[in-house]
């Protein structure tokens, strides 16, 4: 009984390590796609945020450029008392996207503070303008780079995680079962064995002597 109960552990025990086996698999097949997937955007959002670097690099490059344009025209007053005053805060409205379990920015809008009427030159609306352009880009360039950091940081959780469980799991998994079936297979022999010994004892003639013993006088 102890044996046919210990073997039945033991083939429970197997079929429980070729579910985990297959479940490890069917895991890491999930982590690779996604792997993939995430690359592919990667790529995709590498080149838009490069994208957005360049409007923002050129953005700053025109407003520094009407800036001083507006000094040149006589507006450097009227701009030492905007800077006196204090920079006036923008808001940002940042719509937030869900994919693939990560959270990024998507698109951004940004709407400057309205500054009082400027008068001194013809310049300084237009310089306005341009700075308000680059706080635009400025947003739309800090947006796509936190979606690649995050991104990044998905495909790195993604990777180790595939490799933790390709690596080192399942092969722990296959080990375990392929010893086990060693063992399975070792214990079938013996079963095997004994039921054959055990049928050859049964069926073995019996010696003369011994029937000769049972007659009665």
């Amino acid at each position: 009984m102890t044996t046919t109960l210990n073997g039945s552990r033991s083939r429970a025990a197997r079929l429980h390590l070729i579910n985990q086996l297959e479940l490890a698999r069917h895991a890491v097949d999930l982590l690779h796609s996604k792997e993939q997937a995430l690359q592919r955007e990667r790529a995709r959002l590498d080149v838009h945020a490069e994208r957005a670097r360049d409007a923002w690099e050129r953005a700053a490059d025109d407003a520094a450029t009407w800036l001083q344009r507006a000094r040149a025209l006589g507006s450097t007053d009227e701009l030492d008392v905007i800077v006196a005053r204090g920079p006036q805060p923008a808001e940002i409205t940042i719509d937030w996207q869900t994919s693939m379990g990560i959270t990024y920015p998507g698109d951004v809008r940004c709407t400057s503070a309205v500054q009082p009427d400027l008068t001194a030159s013809a310049a300084l609306a237009p310089t306005t303008r341009a700075h308000h352009r680059a706080l635009d880009a400025a947003a739309a360039h800090a947006a796509t780079r936190t979606a690649l950091d995050r991104l990044d940081a998905e495909l790195a959780t993604t990777r180790r995680r595939r490799r933790a469980i390709g690596d080192r799991l399942v092969p722990r998994l296959e080990d375990d079962l392929r010893e086990l079936e060693l063992a399975l297979d070792e214990q079938d022999r013996e079963e095997a064995l004994r039921v054959r010994l055990a049928g050859g004892r049964q069926t073995s003639p019996r010696h003369p002597a011994d029937e000769h013993r049972e007659v009665r006088p």
